[in-house]
């Protein structure tokens, strides 16, 4: 079978796609490492140079307002919001400002564009850029380039498909990619992306990460601290640790046809679940993911689902077709 060049170049070279609807906040003012850490999941309190912290907004009953990836540049935090989320999340943490702190939250989204990074030979990228290794994870580099000009290359966990972001300035867009395609990297179209994510069981910003879950429910548990101060939606998020408390999680699906986002599951006659993305693998047939009951979960269950026309079964497979570049 022959797959999408795009595709291919994706899991045997080097791909990137572009973002475009990027989500980047500054915040500026003394207090501003102590005001999203009483906002948000992880420990913020400090914040070393070069280092990159995943956290989660959530909401008084710990649903999941937004992901957030966070870094300082110079006397500033920049924070990277979901795709979409910028202006929403700058609206949602300027309300929580209260008159005495000093914090300025400015949404600076439109001036910036993220380029999504992934394939075995990224490696090229790095000695193109002058670094002697892959950025290490949960980093945060500043690089320069003689034509294109300053940019962040980041590396985090629930970042991006392989964790690797190239952040640039939005008037600098068209000269980033001319630097990627000079390197061999070619364009991933934005639905060949998604069948990759899915194939992978990363949790999408429209499907998955949003407020119908908690971040542990979404797997990101490595976003949330257990020995840091009150945020929102902390007591919930303390329980469902310590007594074991979370009833569902997210897992990968092989289906036997094709269903909807939506389609429910069924186990021994009783719904057990939801679909929340699907798509049909050039590499392994129909893919889903879904939120199941905890119970349901282990690999190679088998859990039943119907489309219009048949009965359809669907393994616990997480991931559901590795991408392994």
């Amino acid at each position: 079978m022959t797959f999408p060049a795009d595709y291919t170049a994706a899991l045997q070279g080097l791909a990137y796609t572009i973002r475009t609807e990027t989500g980047l906040l500054r915040l500026d003012g003394d207090d501003r490492l102590p005001f999203l850490d009483r906002q948000s999941t992880n420990a913020l309190k400090s914040l070393p140079a070069g280092r990159l912290v995943p956290t989660v907004l959530t909401s008084p009953t710990a649903r999941i307002l937004d992901v957030l990836h966070v870094f300082a540049d110079a006397d500033t935090l920049v924070v990277i919001t979901l795709p979409g989320r910028g202006r929403e999340t700058a609206r949602f943490l300027q309300g929580k400002v209260f008159f005495m702190d000093q914090v300025i939250v400015r949404d600076e989204s439109a001036a910036w564009v993220q380029f999504d990074l992934l394939g075995p030979r990224l490696a090229a990228l790095w000695e193109a850029w002058g670094l002697a290794s892959a950025p290490g994870n949960q980093s945060a580099i500043h690089i320069t380039h003689a034509e294109a000009g300053d940019a962040w290359l980041l590396h985090g966990n629930g970042l991006a498909l392989q964790g690797y972001v190239l952040l640039a300035p939005a008037a600098q867009a068209a000269v980033w990619e001319a630097v990627l395609q000079a390197a061999s990297a070619v364009a991933l179209a934005p639905r060949h992306y998604e069948i990759l994510r899915i194939e992978s069981a990363m949790p999408g910003p429209a499907t998955e990460l949003t407020a119908d879950y908690t971040p542990l429910e979404a797997n990101l548990r490595f976003a949330i601290a257990d020995n840091k101060g009150c945020y929102t939606g902390q007591e919930i998020i303390a329980r469902q640790i310590t007594y074991d408390k979370v009833t569902k999680t997210l897992v990968g699906l092989r289906l036997s046809a094709m269903v909807v986002p939506g389609t429910q599951l069924f186990g021994a006659e009783k719904i057990v679940g939801v679909v929340t993305s699907v798509a049909e693998s050039p590499r392994c047939g129909p893919v889903a993911l879904a939120y199941v009951r905890r119970d349901q979960s282990h690999r190679g269950n088998e859990l039943h689902a119907q489309n219009e026309q048949n009965a359809i079964t669907a393994t616990v497979v997480t991931p559901p077709c590795p991408f392994d570049p």
